[in-house]
């Protein structure tokens, strides 16, 4: 397992650069994640025909730990590039329950062409509960 000193370099590996940013949470707990898709230059995609993916890996390019995928009428404001990850307690079971787990996250745009974009990647970093 990977552990990374920065999101940059949990991007680094990636062939484009998305925005790049950590997420913390701890570990057997549930939690909400919404996400707005924007393109270059800050302005928010049109999502309602996409499929958007949250995927966790033990490393870049490694085995996923858990995924989620919102299709098209999943949204919860497509016309405003927003979506809602349910993150639940078994997704981070896994995680080390005495230290810090560092995972890498992305959140994938797949358009009804099949087109894949990253919009968003970085640290995974799973706490143990207290």
């Amino acid at each position: 397992m990977s552990c990374y000193d920065t999101c940059d370099t949990a991007c680094e590996a990636l062939p484009i650069q998305p925005q790049c940013l950590d997420l913390t949470l701890s570990r057997g707990t549930d939690n909400s994640l919404e996400v707005v898709i924007t393109d270059g230059d800050g302005r928010a995609i049109v999502i309602t025909n996409d499929t958007v993916k949250f995927t966790v890996k033990d490393e870049v390019d490694g085995t996923v730990v858990f995924e989620h995928t919102n299709m098209p009428g999943g949204h919860s404001s497509p016309g405003l590039g927003q979506t809602i990850f349910e993150i639940s307690a078994a997704d981070t079971a896994t995680a080390s329950a005495t230290a810090d787990t560092f995972w890498v996250f992305e959140v994938r745009r797949i358009t009804p062409a099949l087109d894949e974009f990253v919009h968003i990647s970085g640290q995974f970093i799973v706490r143990p509960t207290i």
